[in-house]
């Protein structure tokens, strides 16, 4: 049992460490003078997607090295983004509301949804995320980051702050980045631990290393978007909250599985059926079931418990069929 406790270990570093790395991003955004909705769609969605990446891209650099990780590194990423788009936006939705805008809808809701289209047609051609296919989806990522900054005028709000700046604040970027580079140094570690650990329990216990990136490290990696959802929630700042999860759904699989296809090399990722044909088609579902309880009153929230209810009880669905017919 020795790596079981290696994995639980791993996974809360990976928590806290992406905490650090969260924590100091957002207060840096927030001197940087950027909207709450752009800090969670892309500083926050990007550092609470660390474990994700850090997890791919050891996977990655296991496939090529020979070993077989794959399932670690597709399975975690849509394992995450399920519990996310369900259990956490559902959970969130019981404590506070959340408020979406038409721009947030149709400009990043329907990102998140090309996102999963894009992954299963990769996956579809060939079963395997292949390396070209990954430098494609994360050249799309970039023009995507591309877009948003230039909509929400990002480059001109960071460069104003900056050249207004004075000299005290010098310090504080400085004990931020600090921060920032003791988060980082701390997933690196977690990660390691998280993929060797994973590697051997699915050897040991006879389970598909797909099953045990959804279920466990999926869900593990999840963590700091629940954190940071709740702790926005909860200072009435839920715009960061929607733009985390929204934006780390758009992130997982355009900027996570990539890296993780990349550092494989010509290997490439292979792609379990089970997660081709049924996790792909349940994550697009209930991202739209989750985009259309948005677009009904542009917010979703504890007036109305029965939407938080259902999404929560869509989670328990999967989990429920994931345990009843892919255990192995």
């Amino acid at each position: 049992m020795s790596y079981l406790f290696f994995l639980i270990v791993g996974i809360a570093g990976l928590y806290f460490g992406s905490g650090y790395v969260v924590d100091s991003a957002k207060v840096l955004a927030e001197k940087l003078n950027i909207s709450q909705t752009l800090i969670g769609l892309t500083v926050i969605s990007i550092g609470t997607s660390i474990p994700e990446i850090m997890t791919n891209l050891f996977s990655g650099l296991k496939v090529k090295a020979g070993a077989n990780a794959a399932g670690i590194a597709i399975g975690t990423n849509l394992g995450s983004d399920i519990t996310q788009i369900t259990f956490i936006l559902g959970f969130t939705a019981l404590f506070g509301t959340m408020y979406a805008t038409k721009k947030l809808l149709r400009r990043d809701g329907l990102m998140v949804l090309l996102s999963i289209i894009l992954v299963f047609i990769v996956g579809f051609t060939g079963s395997n995320v292949s390396y070209s296919e990954g430098v494609l989806l994360l050249i799309i990522y970039f023009v995507y980051l591309y877009y948003v900054s230039k909509d929400e005028k990002f480059i001109s709000k960071v460069m104003g702050q900056i050249n207004n700046k004075d000299e005290k604040q010098d310090k504080y970027y400085f004990d931020d980045i600090i921060l920032m580079i003791l988060g980082i140094a701390i997933l690196i570690f977690a990660s390691h631990l998280v993929v060797d650990s994973a590697l051997k329990l699915s050897e040991l216990w006879g389970v598909a290393q797909s099953f045990i990136g959804v279920m466990i490290i999926g869900v593990g990696t999840a963590l700091p978007e629940l954190s940071t959802a709740i702790r926005a929630i909860f200072k009435k700042a839920g715009n960061i909250s929607i733009g985390t999860l929204i934006g780390s759904n758009i992130t997982d699989p355009m900027l996570s599985l990539p890296i993780g296809a990349i550092a494989a090399g010509s290997i490439g990722l292979n792609f379990d059926k089970n997660l081709l044909f049924f996790d792909i088609p349940f994550w697009f579902i209930v991202s739209m079931i989750a985009l259309l309880l948005f677009r009904k009153d542009m917010k979703i929230g504890k007036e109305k418990k029965i939407e938080g209810l259902l999404l929560i009880g869509l989670y328990i669905l999967f989990v429920f069929i994931k345990f009843r017919f892919f255990l192995h």
